[in-house]
């Protein structure tokens, strides 16, 4: 992968319920694509092959190359370097949802066009998210414990822009003039 200046991937990292699918769903109706990572769980009802993940079985992950990949609720996630490459080839400008661990690792790997976009939130404000998006409570402690026990409430230290959780407009304002000023 070659260094290009002009190239930029948004990483967004937050918390579950925080609203980083949302942010990126937004800023893509602005014209910037999304980098689509692949899991071994199951497909949701209304999610799409290769629109909101790739769906693989475990047996199938072992032959892909990734730039990171982690464990979560007992199912593989991961960004592979094939996605990265196209979307390079293709697009001066992505966004991508990842962990705080796959930020780490995307920056590791590409540091001159990676920047971690943080969604700030309150753990109360999260649970009220979660409580109205229909989870279940077993689900909100577990996700809430585990968003403890990996500090997600917490920034990633290579974090290049912190965004309160607010309005999705708002907020894609604001990743757009970051876009804006950082490649002029």
């Amino acid at each position: 992968m070659g260094i290009e200046q002009n190239k930029v991937i948004l990483v967004l990292v937050g918390v579950s319920g925080s609203g980083k699918t949302t942010l990126a769903n937004a800023l893509e109706k602005t014209g910037i694509p999304k980098l689509v990572t692949t899991t071994t769980r199951p497909k949701r009802e209304g999610e799409v092959e290769g629109l909101d993940y790739y769906f693989r079985e475990m047996t199938e992950m072992s032959n892909i190359a990734f730039i990171e990949n982690s464990l979560y609720n007992h199912y593989l996630y991961g960004l592979t370097v094939d996605t990265v490459e196209k979307g390079l080839d293709f697009h001066d400008v992505m966004s991508v949802v990842l962990d705080k661990n796959g930020a780490a690792a995307l920056k590791e790997v590409n540091p001159f066009y990676t920047k971690i976009i943080y969604l700030h939130i309150s753990e109360d404000e999260i649970q009220k998210r979660m409580e109205k998006r229909g989870d279940s409570l077993e689900s909100i402690q577990q996700r809430l414990a585990f968003a403890r026990e990996t500090n997600e409430f917490e920034a990633p230290v290579e974090t290049d822009l912190t965004l309160p959780v607010q309005d999705v407009e708002k907020s894609v304002e604001c990743i757009l003039s970051f876009i804006k000023n950082g490649l002029q």
